[in-house]
């Protein structure tokens, strides 16, 4: 894939001035607090408040657009990037000072920006994240207790040192599937690793005394934990602000107890079991073309949650024999049916779902055709009729989840009507679902391509097996015996 060199350099303009700002923020905020600041505590006093207003000016344009007016995110991606960036920095560094001045220059916490930047925006920002916070503790906790005391002090800069190092560390522990206790376990065992450094610099002090080297090493595991516990703390809170979807909270919406599935699995038990299928399929391909397998499982579980308005229309959910669309006129019927992706939209916006979610919900028939009425339609009457009066009015699929939901829907409800017995039969099933929605250009909108449609199509026959598996009938068994 080629690189826009235009748009790499903006985005790195973009973000360097963004650090900028946000140091030049956290510096004389955090100048308030230091009080070997000579000649700086004053200007401190004027631009900190200037900064603050600047911040929360910038906050209520994010809430006011975000909550209220509720825009797409990507318009104001970039201002959620700073306010969460410079707020992480700002209060990361407040808390590291007091660390660091009052308790240990080991156990400074830096590690808390690193991993919550990460959790919210990514690893390579908060790689840089961390190691901004280390300088910007540097500029304000070196000069306060060792330059104007006379020099640099061994010990502070190895803090700072050390526990920059646990930050960068620690962002490669958000990776796909990772979980709270991954990360805390693995933060500790990153705190274990850095305690020979802290040996090391305990040993270059002039007269080590072993009890001294032994708390260095200590407080380096401490910091590792005040980080994730500081983490811990802020996380949600940034989630809910923010709106921002991790895999933590994906995971939530997934549970079963979820009001909004539970409404579903009440009004629509049959659709409810359907997408119980889809989202074990959906989270297989995500998994096989490199998507986050927490969001793919999240559009799966509510692609269809627009057919609680009027369940009855949906043959899963017919269970006496009755079918409604006998006593309709055709029209009446695709309307009823084709009016479910928005509806479901629609709830999902009112429940605050993911913005990928709900796209998924409203995409995932693009504006294919109702073939079985259109079918019907034409078998009762002699005119030509236009295909267009019989396809879904909704957006082709724009996102690779969209085209994975589509997929994966169309598979499971064919295969669980014909019911192949042959591994060849199935492969032939599904290759027949894709190449259509390709030659319907259903998949023209989003960028998968045709070896993640291969992956795809791999995934489905693998998972299928095992999804619609044959029983033994143990009465017959025993009649046998």
């Amino acid at each position: 894939m080629s690189i826009n060199k235009k748009e790499f350099g903006a985005n790195c303009a973009y973000f360097a001035a963004l650090l900028v700002v946000a140091g030049i923020i956290t510096v004389f905020g955090v100048a308030i607090v230091a009080q070997g600041f000579e000649g700086l505590e004053k200007l401190g006093y004027i631009i900190a408040p200037i900064a603050l207003l600047v911040f929360v000016a910038l906050a209520t344009v994010h809430i006011y657009s975000v909550w209220i007016i509720k825009p797409s995110y990507k318009k104001f991606s970039k201002l959620r990037e700073f306010l969460i960036i410079n707020s992480i920095i700002v209060l990361d560094s407040m808390l590291s000072f007091f660390i660091f001045k009052y308790f240990s220059p080991f156990a400074v916490p830096i590690a808390a920006a690193s991993l919550i930047v990460s959790m919210l925006i990514s690893q390579r920002i908060g790689i840089v994240t961390g190691v901004f916070t280390a300088c910007i503790i540097s500029i304000v906790a070196l000069p306060t207790e060792s330059v104007l005391a006379g020099g640099l002090n061994v010990m502070q800069v190895g803090g700072i040192f050390v526990s920059m190092l646990s930050a960068v560390a620690a962002t490669f522990l958000m990776h796909k599937g990772f979980t709270r206790l991954k990360v805390t376990v693995g933060t500790i065992i990153i705190g274990l690793a850095m305690m020979p450094l802290g040996l090391l610099f305990g040993f270059l002090q002039p007269d080590p005394e072993p009890l001294e080297v032994f708390r260095l090493c200590i407080y380096i595991l401490l910091g590792n934990l005040i980080a994730v516990a500081f983490e811990t703390l802020l996380l949600p809170l940034y989630e809910y602000i923010f709106r921002i979807w991790t895999d933590y909270k994906l995971a939530e919406i997934c549970s079963l107890n979820q009001p909004l599935l539970r409404e579903l699995k009440t009004k629509a038990p049959g659709t409810f079991a359907h997408c119980l299928t889809v989202s074990t399929l959906a989270e297989n391909c995500a998994i096989a073309i490199g998507l986050n397998p927490f969001m793919a499982r999240a559009c799966a579980m509510y692609h269809d949650v627009g057919k609680m308005n009027n369940p009855q229309f949906f043959s899963e959910n017919q269970t006496d024999g009755y079918n409604p669309h006998d006593d309709l006129i055709i029209d009446v019927s695709v309307k009823m049916i084709t009016e479910h992706p928005a509806e479901g939209a629609q709830i999902l916006k009112e429940h605050r779902m993911p913005d990928t979610v709900i796209r998924a919900a409203l995409e995932h028939h693009g504006d294919s055709t109702l073939m079985f009425f259109y079918l019907k339609a034409k078998g009762i009457t002699e005119k030509n009729l236009n295909m267009d009066g019989y396809r879904y009015s909704n957006p082709r699929p724009s996102t690779k989840y969209s085209a994975i939901i589509m997929i994966c829907d169309m598979c499971e409800a064919t295969i669980r009507a014909k019911k192949p017995q042959t591994k060849e039969e199935l492969e032939g099933i599904v290759y027949n679902i894709i190449q259509g929605r390709i030659l319907d250009g259903q998949l023209s909108d989003c960028d998968i391509s045709m070896k993640d449609l291969a992956k795809i199509k791999t995934s489905v026959c693998e998972a299928i097996p095992s999804i619609f598996h044959d029983r033994i009938d143990y009465d017959k068994a025993k009649e046998r015996r």
